[in-house]
Order: structure tokens, then C-alpha cells, then sequence
């Protein structure tokens, strides 16, 4: 089931044009160097920004997205703070997941590691059940124990039809779970 279409889409500043069909279950890798288009082909995805070339196309879908840096309000507790966005986007929280990374729940955020804190920031893009998950450098701060706990459970999700897009600076922990490696 086609999710989001790009034909020819692009933007004047960028020389690269992108033609892309994102589906029910992909899992589509980004990498490349800074300055290559990366970002631009997320926010063009996010409608963020209008193509000046080309068109974007998509469904009415929820999208679930982690910014390359996260801003979380700092001076609230962890569970009040997803327990509020998990009423706001409908869903539930996945406490097996919460547990998984070990996040201290009952800390305010300001108090929480940069690891910690983007745990957090990836736990909340997971609310609401969203079709379609885009994460840019969602490894930022993790150690390899919580990358692979991230890992496990984008095979879970995608394996329930979930879609993702992730851009990142290190492709091959993702590789193998690629349907799309796109190298800008």
C-alpha cells in the first residue's frame, strides 16, 4: 500500500531530485555526507517544505518523527510526560519498551542523561501507533546496548506493518534491515 510518493521533487538550492515510493513495511535507509540532501528529502516527506521541482504525494497517514535533535520540555517528569502525549496522539504506552531501555520514569527531564533523554524522544515518535516513522540520527547518545534494544524493536514494528525512514550517519547498523539504502 503506497504511502507517500516523490516524483522529480526538489528544491532549488539542491541539485539532486528525488523520485521515491514509500510503503506499507518499507524500511528505507538514508546516508550521506552533510549538506547532501538528507534533511531536505525528510522535510519535503514531513511537508515542512513545498518542492519547487517535481511533487510530493502522500495519503492521510500519521507520521511519527525524531529530529536530528529533540526538545523535550524539561521540567516534567518522565511517565506525566508520556502519558500526556500518548492521550494527545491516542495511543498507549508500550511499557515493555520503556523497560527495555531502563528509562528512569519518575526523573524530570532535565535530570536525564543525553542517552536518556533520547530515549525518551524515540519512545514518544513510537506514540499513537503512527504508519510511518522517521527517524534523522536516532543514535545520537545511545550505547550499543540501547541501539540494539532500538533495533529489536523496529523488526518488531515493521514486522506489525509499520513503515520507517532513517537517516543516519551510521548505515551499516541498519543494513541488514534495509529495503532501500538511499546514499546522498
Amino acid at each position: 500500500m503506497l504511502l507517500i510518493k516523490l516524483d522529480c521533487a526538489g528544491k532549488r538550492y539542491l541539485e539532486k531530485r528525488f523520485t521515491l515510493e514509500i510503503n506499507k513495511s518499507d524500511f528505507i535507509l538514508v546516508s550521506g555526507d552533510n549538506g547532501n540532501g538528507k534533511t531536505t528529502l525528510i522535510q519535503l516527506i514531513l511537508g515542512f517544505i513545498h518542492p519547487d521541482f517535481g511533487y510530493v504525494e502522500s495519503k492521510k497517514i500519521k507520521i511519527g518523527y525524531l529530529p536530528e535533535k529533540a526538545m523535550l520540555p524539561l521540567f516534567i517528569k518522565v511517565l506525566p510526560y508520556l502519558e500526556t502525549l500518548a492521550k494527545i496522539k491516542k495511543g498507549k504506552l508500550d511499557t515493555d519498551f520503556i523497560l527495555a531501555f531502563n528509562l528512569p520514569i519518575f526523573k524530570s527531564i532535565h535530570e536525564l542523561s543525553k542517552g536518556n533523554q533520547q530515549k525518551l524522544a524515540i519512545i514518544s515518535t513510537f506514540l499513537g501507533n503512527p504508519d510511518l516513522i522517521i527517524l534523522d540520527e536516532p543514535l545520537s547518545g545511545l550505547d550499543l546496548e540501547s541501539t540494539n534494544v532500538l533495533k529489536k524493536y523496529i523488526e518488531k514494528k515493521k514486522g506489525e506493518g509499520m513503515s520507517f525512514m532513517i537517516s543516519t550517519h551510521q548505515p551499516d547498523l541498519f543494513k541488514d534491515m534495509a529495503s532501500l539504502h538511499i546514499t546522498l
